[in-house]
């Protein structure tokens, strides 16, 4: 595997120091700069709306207040974070957002996004449209209709702070997403992506489980674009995401390829740039330099945990 250079890590870090947004930059400097975790916490905290939901952190929807696809992309960082605990106050009005927009009817989270995104820049794939009014007649369309995008990271999340979800509630809002990992569905990558998250969240046999059935045979690969590029690179640095991952293995020349192509691949200005885009060119200007601090930080955590950087 090739390695970042000691150049090339200082040309990133400048980058992160000078265009990451602010959390993005928070959390490299916790994982590589030895930031107290409670500075980083504060700085997530700002993001949270007095409802408990987030704004603001996914970079594709720029509505600056409360939905479910905002309040997903808050789990990832606490994902990241780990050692956040239930008592805190961030978290707990987090999880009563979260269990107050669960719809027990569909099995997904109502307010995924907002009619007022509209109103605001946004990727044409999160525009709001009037959702259909799905009544499932029985447990197996419920679970045939049900979509793990975001949804089920939304329940991992729940997954991680159990103890604060009531415990029919929780065995109802897991049930469907297990249920629906083990129904044989053919995931897309985004699926794919939430579902990790969820599975990852258990511990032991549970998550192992789990795990088999997202990525056992391969099947991780079939799903990745023919075209690689920092999107595939995105996906596969969240999938096998260190040397002691249970299917690095079987994935092992994917993620060489990976980490060959993050080398070769960094700008002169340290960062990586998304290899998609929306919106005209000003507003996806904007938003792009967004994208591609997070970005440099999610490469920059993968070749660290391989061993892949000379500092």
């Amino acid at each position: 595997m090739k390695k970042l250079s000691a150049l090339q890590y200082e040309k990133a870090k400048n980058f992160m120091k000078n265009y990451a947004q602010d959390i993005d930059l928070a959390m490299f400097e916790y994982l590589f700069e030895d930031k107290p975790i409670d500075d980083v916490i504060k700085i997530l905290e700002t993001y949270q709306n007095d409802d408990g939901g987030f704004g603001k952190l996914d970079y594709d929807i720029g509505y600056p207040y409360s939905c479910i696809k905002h309040t997903e992309s808050a789990c990832r960082y606490i994902f990241a974070l780990d050692k956040v605990p239930a008592e805190h106050p961030m978290i707990k009005k987090m999880i009563n957002y979260i269990l107050i927009n669960y719809n027990e009817i569909t099995g997904e989270w109502n307010n995924l996004t907002v009619a007022e995104i509209n109103d605001y820049p946004h990727a044409p794939w999160w525009g709001y449209s009037e959702p259909e009014i799905f009544v499932p007649k029985n447990r197996k369309e419920m679970i045939e209709h049900f979509d793990s995008n975001t949804n089920a990271a939304i329940a991992g999340i729940l997954v991680k702070y159990n103890s604060l979800v009531p415990n029919e509630l929780y065995k109802k809002i897991t049930d469907v997403v297990i249920e629906k990992i083990n129904s044989g569905h053919e995931f897309y990558q985004y699926e794919l992506m939430s579902n990790i998250y969820f599975a990852n969240a258990f511990n032991g046999e549970n998550r192992l489980k789990l795990l088999e059935k997202l990525m056992g045979n391969g099947k991780l690969i079939s799903v990745l674009d023919g075209n690689w590029g920092t999107e595939n690179a995105y996906k596969l640095t969240l999938w096998i995401n260190s040397p002691k991952h249970e299917y690095y293995e079987l994935y092992k020349d994917a993620v060489i390829k990976n980490i060959d192509f993050l080398v070769d691949s960094m700008e002169n200005n340290g960062g990586w740039s998304p290899d998609w885009s929306w919106g005209e060119p000003i507003v996806w200007e904007k938003v792009k330099l967004k994208i591609k601090g997070h970005l440099t930080f999610e490469f920059l955590l993968m070749l660290k945990n391989f061993d892949c950087i000379e500092y």
